[in-house]
């Protein structure tokens, strides 16, 4: 789920964001808040998230609401390690 330099050539490493996307949107996939399932261009991320293990930010999706809710799911995302592993919340 990393890329293995940032543009500028840095040897810092940052999440790839389709990656990172797909894995948010398959976590609301089934999330019952909404009337119509999210697409994968409803999710959106931190651009450019460098892997620091501990380091966490949110994801937002937003979708068709079922007029009991705002529609819109926020996703708490965590790296665990330097592998760019994810806990997400």
């Amino acid at each position: 789920m990393l890329l293995a330099a940032s543009p500028a050539g840095q040897p810092q490493r940052v999440l790839d964001q389709n990656a990172l996307a797909r894995t948010v949107h398959s976590n609301v996939e089934s999330d019952d808040s909404f009337a119509k399932t999210p697409s994968l261009d409803d999710v959106s991320c931190s651009a450019s998230a460098p892997i620091e293990p501990g380091r966490d930010f949110e994801c937002k999706v937003v979708g068709a609401d079922d007029g009991n809710s705002s529609g819109r799911a926020r996703v708490k995302v965590k790296i665990k390690d330097d592998q760019g592993d994810l806990s997400l919340g």
